[in-house]
Parts: structure tokens; C-alpha cells; sequence
């Protein structure tokens, strides 16, 4: 049978045609994006679900997969770990550098202190000499090493093992610097960092002891300087000079310091310093720098406080030069060490200069 087709009306052509097309356009139009969506949101799902069949639900209480962290190491183990193993004695280039009956664990890090048996960090880590009879003796420190290992290197290949060399507690390879130093048969002091007249204009560096702190407060933060590193004899100031003026400030510390069996070492910069008497109150050992060397950083400048330094001692029978180390001054002090014996003199490390102030002669080394 045949179909019979409607005639289309001459003219309907465009106007009913046109609509429809318009229409299906546009749906397409929007397929598109939506299909897209539809795929990802479906991705996402099945990702999902993925996820949860393998690690479980946050409501399980018992995941799959767990991450252990390790809590963060306290000071003293965070010490322990920058110092190495410290429960072993050790040594470098035959020198002591560390003794575990000298060390007390603190949460700061290793602290020194005095052994059971009565010895001293002063005594143990400082440097042994064979006296030299009736001549005068010479002490010399070179203080500010710790800040880059260039410095150490090039003070320890001029000059001799009898200089005592102070080292800023603040350098993260300290302890591989003092190591250096004590494996070169030097004494070696840590410089505590104190208050200056011009605080803080002059700043001597976090941790520093100051006169308004209280002597609990300054007792931690000495014993963040003396928890650096190990290997040494005793302690010295950084500035200061305000700090060291004020005997109610001072004394506690220097009782802190005596507890400890270490010394301490006063390098005379400052001439308000009532060091000697509050060391006499705390029985503290305590030496006394002399003469600054290198205030003017020139050679002749330098040559001429060596002079000066060789006759105080003449006149004592010792003295302490102070000095820092910038190239020239260790240029010229490695040519004075060198000739000092020939001219009358005895080299000799600070620790045999320094005593308990009620001991008057062991300051010229009996």
C-alpha cells in the first residue's frame, strides 16, 4: 500500500524549519559541558570510593595507613646530637677534650663540673707546662676564634701551643673547632657574652648576662654558653664592661663559674671591673689580663704593647696580654712567641696564672 505524503504549504518551508533547527543547536550546545561534568563528578566518585576501600572510613577508628611522627628532640638531646656522644672520654691529638666524669647532663646540654674525685675541667682540659725556673712569665690569649674555621686554622699554623685561645660560644661547628684546638695542645676558654656600658647599642649576642636580670635568669643563660661544647678550661667575658662594674651582678656568676671548677678570666678592658674582689667573696680562680695588645691594629702599634707587656712582667714576674684575632696581630705575636725564650722569657698557658685569690702566690706560678 502506498503512503500518501502530506503537501507542505508553499511558504511553511523557512518559517517552521527554521525554529527547529535553532532548538537543536542550542541543546547540543549545552550537552556538551554538561557531559563533561557528568564524567568528572562521576572520576571524582569513583576516585573516592577507591580511597576508602583502601585506607577505610574516618569513622572505622582504625585506618589502614598511618604516619608516626617523631616528637622534636629537647635541648639536652639536640645538644647530644651536635656534640656527639659525650658518655665516652674522649680526646683529640692526645688532649682531653671530653670526660664523663666531668660532665653533668642538663637539659641545656653538657655541663661541666667537678669530677668525684676532686678533679677540676679547670685542671683536666687546661695545658701542662715544665716551669722554666726564675724567668718571667708570659701568658698570652687570643680571643674571637669560633666565628669561621679559616680563622682558627690560620691561628693554630702560627702560633704555639702555650697561646690560650677563647672561642665565641655562638659558631654551630664550636665543638669541631675547639677539637681542632685541643688537638693542637691548646687551652681553650669559652667567651660569655655580658652587658656592655652601651647596651645594647653594643650587642653582645643573645643569652648575654645582664645586671637587671635576676641571678636565676643569668644562671641559665651561663649555662646556655657553658652547654656549647666541652674541652675547656674556663671562661672569659665578651664586653661587659657594665656587667663585670657591678659586684651584685658578677659574684653570683663567678660563684656559678667556682661551682663548676672552672676559671675565670678577666681581660682588663674594662677599669671598672670589681672582678678581684667578688672573686675573693665567691672563691672563684680568677686571672687578670694585663694589657690589651691590639687596640691599634698595626704592627709597630702592636710590637710596641709586646714591650710594654715584657717589661710588667720583668717588674711581677708575669703578665697577660689580650689580643684578637685579625691577621696581623697573630703575624706579630707569632714572631714575638718565637724569640720571647732567647729574650728571657717564659711562654705559658693562663690556666698556671690563674688561682683562688686566697692563694697570693700562685699568680706568678709556684
Amino acid at each position: 500500500m502506498a503512503v500518501e505524503e502530506t503537501p507542505v504549504p508553499a511558504g511553511e518551508d523557512s518559517q517552521s524549519a527554521a525554529p527547529v533547527t535553532a532548538q537543536a543547536s542550542r541543546f547540543g550546545f549545552l550537552a556538551r559541558p554538561l557531559g563533561i561534568a557528568y564524567v568528572t563528578l562521576f572520576a571524582l566518585l569513583a576516585v573516592g570510593a577507591a580511597a576508602i576501600a583502601i585506607a577505610g572510613k574516618s569513622s572505622d577508628g582504625s585506618p589502614v595507613i598511618s604516619i608516626h611522627l617523631r616528637p622534636f628532640p629537647s635541648a639536652g638531646e639536640a645538644a647530644v646530637m651536635k656534640l656527639g656522644a659525650f658518655h665516652d672520654t674522649r680526646e683529640a691529638g692526645g688532649n682531653l677534650v671530653a670526660d664523663p666524669a666531668l660532665i653533668e647532663d642538663s637539659p641545656q646540654g653538657p655541663l661541666p663540673r667537678i669530677a668525684r674525685d676532686g678533679r677540676t675541667p679547670m685542671k683536666a682540659y687546661g695545658r701542662s707546662f715544665t716551669s722554666g725556673g726564675k724567668k718571667p712569665r708570659i701568658a698570652l690569649v687570643l680571643r674571637g676564634l669560633g666565628v669561621g674555621a679559616s680563622k682558627t686554622d690560620f691561628a693554630l699554623s702560627q702560633l704555639p701551643s702555650d697561646v690560650t685561645l677563647g672561642f665565641v660560644p655562638f659558631s654551630p661547628e664550636l665543638q669541631s673547632e675547639i677539637d681542632k684546638a685541643r688537638g693542637a695542645g691548646h687551652e681553650v676558654l669559652l667567651e660569655v657574652p655580658m652587658e656592655p656600658f652601651d647596651f645594647p647599642d653594643s650587642d653582645p649576642g643573645p643569652h648575654a648576662l645582664l645586671v637587671a636580670a635576676s641571678p636565676e635568669e643569668n644562671g641559665k643563660r651561663l649555662d646556655w654558653t657553658l652547654s656549647r661544647a666541652t674541652g675547656y678550661a674556663g671562661v672569659m667575658n665578651l664586653l661587659g664592661g657594665r656587667f663585670m662594674g657591678e659586684e651584685f651582678a658578677i659574684e653570683p656568676m663567678l660563684a656559678h663559674i667556682a661551682k663548676r671548677g672552672l676559671l675565670f678570666f678577666d681581660n682588663g678592658a674594662s677599669s671598672s671591673s670589681v672582678a678581684i674582689t667578688s672573686a675573693r667573696h665567691a672563691r672563684a680562680a680568677l686571672a687578670t689580663g694585663t694589657l690589651t695588645l691590639d687596640s691599634v691594629q698595626t704592627a709597630g702599634a702592636i710590637d710596641s704593647k709586646l714591650a710594654e707587656l715584657e717589661n710588667a712582667a720583668r717588674q711581677d714576674g708575669f703578665a697577660i696580654g689580650v689580643a684578637s684575632v685579625y691577621p696581623v696581630t697573630i703575624a706579630r705575636l707569632a714572631e714575638w712567641t718565637a724569640s720571647a725564650e732567647a729574650r728571657g722569657f717564659q711562654l705559658v698557658p693562663l690556666s698556671s696564672l690563674a688561682a683562688l685569690p686566697s692563694q697570693p702566690d700562685a699568680n706568678v706560678g709556684e
